[in-house]
């Protein structure tokens, strides 16, 4: 079920605070790459950590830190994985368990709750939750909105990635919005400038004479990838721009047929999921965001720390937050495909601004893991790190 070392070593009564990151899998979600970001920011404190994979698979399973163990439950559904973390939990009674997503949190609140040892469990929320739920059928909405309000309010720890999610998730939840604390992912390595730098294929990028427009996300209805190729199209009848779209997902073949569709085919591309967007936005003139929601857009922080024009859509919630209410960069109606299309050409047509280190600085990783070690009441000492006694009454 879960890898162990070869040997087990003799755990002194002062010995170092076990981490484990619970998520169902290692796809290229900005979720999943936060939690592998997290786990390197808890191991540069001398932390033990643990990841822990419903399954593990995904494009990220290159990316695992060298540092951490791994354990793979091996369940592909998220619900078939709650026993076998129960078992993990059982064993190997971990100090802290910090789940990523909200199916994944249910799953850990059931692991845990059903456990004897002293395992605090923290909850993370990385999607605007209202609107997620309003997706789904009545009957599955109910039955979820019900499980999230009767399990959260046992975890240890609630985390919401950006301040209007986390008040939308009181709301969701009925729990008091003091009860849910605001972390910023960790998205922002100290190396970050090296990995822009690294070598790209794409022959757009070779040649700069024609501006490239960059869209970073899974192919998705959440994305709307939709009106950003109707707003290029406008562009296109008076600038001179080609459009790339990293990612993969379920509605590629019908992106690809509107492409065809408004004879884009040779200034639009799709080339899949890239390992190192940050390679691409070093690249490009404007980075753009069409979608209809979102919690903390990855895509936005990582141009920003690149210094490159950003248009989003002012979706529920985290563009707002993040462009600092437009000053760091352009919000645009959601689905409103004149105005995003106006907006990338007034981008495309001027000198790219001068960001503050500001605009970004909250997301770096040492930062984000600072915020996490304060909420899970954990202290870094010169021998480690020690647990502070009173986990759940720590401030929000």
């Amino acid at each position: 079920m879960f890898f162990r070392p070869k040997e087990s070593p003799i755990v002194p009564p002062n010995r170092p605070i076990r981490v484990a990151l619970f998520l169902p899998n290692l796809a290229g979600g900005g979720a999943e790459r936060a939690a592998l970001n997290l786990a390197r920011g808890l191991l540069a404190n001398s932390l033990v950590v643990d990841i822990v994979l419903g399954n593990c698979s995904g494009p990220l399973a290159k990316e695992l830190p060298c540092d951490a163990r791994i354990v793979d439950l091996k369940q592909n559904r998220i619900r078939f994985a709650i026993l076998p973390l129960r078992g993990y939990l059982k064993n190997e009674r971990p100090d802290v368990l910090i789940s990523f997503l909200d199916h994944a949190n249910l799953a850990a609140l059931l692991a845990g709750l059903t456990t004897t040892g002293k395992t605090k469990i923290a909850v993370t929320s990385h999607i605007y939750l209202s609107v997620a739920l309003k997706r789904l059928g009545v009957f599955k909405h109910l039955g979820l909105s019900l499980l999230l309000r009767l399990l959260y309010r046992q975890a240890d720890v609630i985390v919401a990635v950006s301040r209007s999610a986390a008040l939308d998730l009181a709301k969701v939840t009925g729990l008091p919005a003091e009860r849910i604390k605001v972390i910023f992912n960790p998205v922002i390595a100290l190396h970050a400038p090296d990995e822009a730098q690294k070598p790209v294929t794409h022959p757009w990028l070779q040649n700069r004479d024609v501006p490239v427009i960059l869209a970073v996300g899974r192919l998705t209805e959440q994305k709307n990838h939709e009106h950003l190729i109707r707003a290029f199209a406008l562009v296109r009848k008076q600038f001179v721009a080609r459009l790339v779209i990293l990612g993969e997902g379920e509605l590629r073949s019908q992106l690809q047929f509107l492409i065809h569709e408004l004879k884009l085919e040779d200034t639009v591309d799709m080339p899949g999921y890239v390992a190192d967007p940050l390679s691409y936005m070093s690249r490009v003139a404007v980075v753009a965001l069409s979608s209809k929601w979102e919690a903390l857009p990855t895509v936005l922080i990582e141009a920003l720390s690149m210094g490159v024009p950003v248009v989003s859509t002012d979706c529920p919630s985290g563009p707002r937050e993040i462009l600092n209410n437009g000053q760091w960069g352009r919000l645009v109606p959601v689905g409103n495909v004149e105005t995003l299309a106006q907006a990338l050409l007034e981008v495309l047509s001027s000198v790219a601004p001068v960001l503050p280190s500001e605009c970004w600085y909250p997301y770096r990783i040492d930062v984000a893991t600072c915020k996490y070690l304060d909420a899970l009441g954990i202290v870094p000492t010169q021998t480690g790190c020690k647990i502070r006694a009173a986990i759940s009454e720590s401030s929000v």
